[in-house]
């Protein structure tokens, strides 16, 4: 059985990042103009998926319906507007924190009802 050394290639993290966008650019260019366009625009994005209960995104969805608005700019619109009342102390989280069973997060927030 003969044994064969492999070598490995070496690629610096700068270069690894040079050929995968020189890949990408090169995958976009071979697009179709529209999904070019799209491929950009999702590219700049920022995607979070979230846990939310059911009753709270429905009001969330008919909030948005109602309005002709995305449930997606809903939402940041309100965490904006809940994080500028957090940071200006409108807000307090500590009667709404409960102590938690993960070992990852000491308190979850119960969220209230209405």
């Amino acid at each position: 059985m003969s044994k064969q050394l492999k070598r490995r290639s070496v690629v610096d993290p700068a270069v690894a990042e040079i050929l995968s966008d020189m890949d990408r650019k090169k995958r976009l260019a071979s697009l179709p103009k529209s999904r070019r366009e799209k491929a950009r625009k999702d590219a700049g994005r920022h995607k979070v998926g979230l846990d939310l209960p059911p009753d709270l995104h429905e009001a969330l969805r008919q909030v948005a319906e109602k309005e002709q608005i995305s449930i997606s700019g809903l939402v940041a619109f309100f965490a904006h507007l809940g994080l500028e009342r957090y940071r200006s102390g409108e807000i307090d989280l500590f009667p709404f924190k409960r102590v938690s069973r993960s070992a990852r997060f000491e308190f979850v927030l119960e969220i209230p009802n209405g």
